[in-house]
């Protein structure tokens, strides 16, 4: 779980490390002049006019600075030990810090520490009554001229609260509280965040911490340790959490928690909200006799099981997750070896949304493991809904056809395939799908038997055709289309203004997420790579990954953005990226067009077979162009675009022989012609299976514009291709030998390649 509040201190933090240690070499002193240099000149040395020592503009401005870094926390109560920044740099100059306190003892200074340049302020958290105190930072310079500025802090009186006290706790108030330590999150087992879930006689607790708070391992903490906590009571999604915590060891000897028994409870809540279920949320429970299902179709992290008439999960979140990465890889071949199988389940009773799962705090979560019994009848049922066959396909995708059911291994199933985009292939028991120009429906047909039992089911599966090079009104149609839990295949392009900054710019991570405004619709780029000089009403270039996540149309983490490159020039290096990653002998899909400037020409023009060999170079690589066609008048600097099929010929990386050319970056122009290729190519009563997008010349009025109905029908030219353009909407302003871009289905009416209706246009 990614806190807002927890990011934005972690953003602070990072700020004063990076201010204390971000030290630099100081320039090399100029040397002095020798007198034979200082003899050859005739401008004198400049003397200043004024005392340097007396200027303290830098000093104001660095005070300013380290204001700035903490007073958010100004006011604010301390409950245990925390850091300040010894020095401060701003415009290369240093400032030494100098920390105090106006109170004789529950607070101290300590000294700097030398590799950090970091003062530990120490915090007597078990005062007996409140302390307020003012934590002042004296800053001096070289001369030593210094500044002042302070921050009102407070010690809260000790009281090591209940749990019922802890629980009516309102946000930001200061709790302490004590119990057995039942699980730890740390960074040293590859988690973000070092928590701890702990729990006394009467309830359970969570110290939630960011990667700022110390690792609990480092620490010496392990579970079945009693343990102190103090810090602020906050909620997020339902949880109760203490946040910005410190934590001490009360008693280093191991205790064993008992987990609370929770099945009837979960068998006779309400929901998995029932506040009877969730009232001891954090505590170790266990729940008996559930099924494995397995991981959730929608969200990779849940996996899930069924009990009486719920169904819940076991979840192995990304960032705050007690097992290591061996260990969550245990657990995941666990769940894919028995699913169907019964089980008891133990973990931390933890809540999103209000709602009840399990945090696993072993690889074996599941445990007391075994084959429920059922019927003839119930295991071809069971194995039916277990079958794993895709309804949808967006790329070339191999399915698994086991010829026995994966649960119960005495139901024999046997499969039929009907459809042109997949093979069978029965000995290995795999279907091979491949996606082509259009898009195709593949029907398999399962029949389960067990001795007298039989059930046969019918799955169509529809196949996406390729959509790796789509104009941004196809891509947002087809992302806008994605079901919950879908994405879309290969890698797009998008460009829009920045609507709202979602998430700020973490130092940590060295990401943002924003929304941007993509046609008339808004997507949302999550954990966009950079972006901390992106601000709202910015004009980028996102490239990535769509998906929709639980309804929000996204680019998926990782994403990149330009504020330079148009849609067609990050293409370009998305299409690179993808002839790179081929192996030797492996070829791209289809046709590519690449502009890019011709470095070498590794074979002269031939005037036999009027071809040459080129290598133009396209972002940061590049790619030959073997035996283009013409190019007798090309030399080295020369940019051109050229067109062909892309593949890896032993390692070197080029447009197959016959590819073809054009001078100058034509990007557009070349894919206008493929699109036109591909229309022309299409059987009568075909049409392509996504919007396209082609820039042509007007060249007939087939129907003039019409007012009733708000269209018009043009001819354009593109290339040496006629598209007609059917009912073009709008348009009473065309005219012949008008230039204009149309986007829409295109298809063959009955021998004539046209735009369909409701195609639209700019000029």
């Amino acid at each position: 779980m990614k806190k807002l509040l927890a990011l934005l201190l972690a953003s602070v933090l990072s700020i004063a490390c990076l201010a204390a240690c971000g030290e630099e070499k100081a320039p090399e002193p100029t040397p002095a002049p020798t007198a034979t240099t200082a003899a050859a000149t005739s401008t004198p040395t400049a003397v200043p006019t004024e005392d340097p020592s007396k200027d303290t503009s830098g000093l104001e401005a660095a005070k300013d600075y380290l204001y700035a870094m903490y007073k958010d926390t100004n006011g604010s109560a301390t409950t245990g030990d925390f850091e300040r920044v010894g020095v401060v740099k701003v415009s290369g100059k240093s400032y030494n810090i100098t920390w105090t306190v106006d109170v004789d003892s529950v607070v101290t200074v300590g000294a700097m520490d030398a590799s950090s340049k970091m003062v530990t302020i120490a915090v007597d958290s078990k005062t007996p009554n409140p302390v307020d105190y003012k934590l002042t930072a004296t800053l001096e310079d070289e001369f030593g001229n210094k500044a002042s500025t302070s921050f009102n802090y407070s010690v809260p009186a000790y009281s090591l609260l209940s749990w019922a006290d802890y629980v009516a706790a309102q946000k930001g108030d200061t709790v302490v509280v004590s119990g057995v330590v039942t699980g730890i999150i740390a960074a040293s087992k590859g988690a973000t965040s070092n928590s701890i879930y702990f729990q006394d006689e009467n309830g359970a607790y969570y110290a939630y911490g960011t990667s700022s708070i110390a690792d609990p391992t480092t620490l010496g903490i392990k579970e079945g340790m009693t343990i102190e906590v103090s810090g602020t009571r906050d909620t997020y999604s339902g949880t109760y959490e203490i946040a910005n915590y410190s934590v001490q060891i009360l008693d280093s000897s191991i205790k064993t928690v008992e987990a609370a028994n929770y099945t009837d409870l979960f068998k006779n809540a309400s929901s998995l909200k029932d506040e009877k279920l969730t009232a001891n949320q954090s505590a170790l429970v266990y729940l008996e006799g559930v099924e494995i299902v397995g991981v959730s179709p929608t969200d990779a992290t849940y996996y899930l099981f069924n009990l009486g008439d719920k169904q819940s999960y076991v979840r192995l979140s990304s960032s705050s997750c007690p097992l290591t990465k061996d260990e969550q890889e245990a657990f995941k071949t666990f769940v894919a070896e028995h699913k169907g199988y019964t089980a008891d389940v133990k973990g931390i009773l933890t809540l999103y949304d209000g709602a009840f799962y399990i945090t696993p705090l072993s690889a074996d979560a599941f445990y007391n493991v075994k084959l429920a019994e059922k019927t003839d009848a119930e295991k071809v049922e069971y194995e039916a809904e277990a079958l794993n066959i895709p309804a949808k396909v967006n790329q070339d995708t191999v399915v698994t056809l086991n010829a026995a059911g994966q649960t119960y291994t005495d139901v024999a199933i046997a499969y039929t395939v009907e459809g042109d985009a997949a093979v069978y292939d029965t000995a290995a028991g795999t279907l091979t799908i491949t996606q082509g120009e259009q898009d195709a429906v593949v029907k398999v047909t399962a029949v389960l038997t067990i001795n007298n039992e039989t059930k046969t089911v019918e799955t169509e599966i529809a196949v996406e055709a390729k959509a790796s090079d789509l104009c941004e009104a196809a891509v947002i149609e087809k992302a806008f289309a994605l079901a919950e839990g879908e994405a879309m295949s290969g890698t797009q392009v998008l460009r829009g203004e920045i609507t709202a900054i979602v998430t700020e710019y973490s130092e940590q991570y060295g990401n943002i997420t924003v929304n941007i405004k993509a046609g008339e619709n808004e997507i949302q780029c999550f954990r966009l790579v950079g972006g901390q000089d992106l601000k709202v009403g910015d004009v980028i270039t996102v490239t990535g990954n769509i998906k929709n996540y639980k309804g929000t149309v996204e680019f998926d983490a990782k994403c990149t953005y330009s504020k330079d490159l148009t849609v067609e020039q990050a293409k370009q290096l998305v299409v690179v990226e993808k002839a790179f990653a081929l192996a030797e002998g492996e070829a791209m899909t289809g046709k590519q067009v690449l502009s890019g400037e011709i470095t070498a020409i590794p074979t002269e023009y031939s005037e036999q077979y009027d071809n040459v060999t080129v290598n133009i170079k396209v972002g940061e690589n590049e790619i030959q162009c073997f035996r283009l066609i013409g190019g007798k008048e090309l030399k080295v600097g020369d940019v051109i675009t050229v067109t062909g099929n892309i593949k890896n010929y032993k390692g070197t990386v080029e447009f197959d022989s016959k590819c073809t050319y054009v001078a100058g970056e034509q990007l557009a122009a070349a894919k206008d012609l493929l699109v036109a290729e591909k229309a022309y190519a299409l059987a009568e009563g075909e049409a392509m299976s996504y919007k396209e997008e082609v820039t042509g010349e007007i060249t007939e009025i087939v129907t003039e514009y019409s007012e009733q109905y708000g269209n018009i029908t043009v001819n354009i030219k593109v290339g040496e291709y006629i598209i007609q353009c059917f009912r073009l909407i709008g348009g009473q302003d065309l005219k012949v030998g008008d230039i204009i871009t149309v986007t829409g289905l295109l298809k063959n009416y009955k021998g004539t390649v046209e735009f369909d209706s409701k195609c639209t246009y700019t000029k």
